[in-house]
């Protein structure tokens, strides 16, 4: 999490950073309006597709993407249903979580996944 975070304040942008999803969902609950919201797959109380789904019930479009070292084909596609913007398996290197992030933000379509 400190890591991302790092990355994100070296192009110039604000990470607000949450110990899990349940924190995340209710501050955007409480007129949180990010402009990305990157979150890992696995975390404590629900996973990353179970946050998107709560995410996009609440009405945020922001959007996602989800980072894992756990990916499986299922995950992939069923996250590509929920609208994900990418599913980017870990590890990821700084240049490449940036350009990921750079054209999220830029909002031209989908990037590249490489599942395993």
């Amino acid at each position: 999490l400190r890591a991302l975070s790092l990355v994100i304040d070296t192009m110039g942008y604000r990470a607000t950073t949450f110990d899990n999803a349940g924190s995340a969902l209710a501050e955007i609950r409480n007129g949180l309006h990010p402009s990305l919201v990157i979150s890992d797959y696995r975390m404590p109380g629900m996973d990353g597709l179970q946050f998107v789904e709560a995410l996009r019930a609440i009405g945020n479009k922001a959007p996602v993407i989800l980072l894992t070292a756990h990916g499986t084909i299922d995950t992939y596609f069923k996250s590509f249903s929920l609208g994900v913007f990418d599913f980017v398996n870990k590890p990821v290197r700084d240049i490449e979580l940036k350009r990921i992030i750079t054209t999220a933000l830029q909002g031209r379509g989908s990037t590249a996944v490489r599942p395993r």
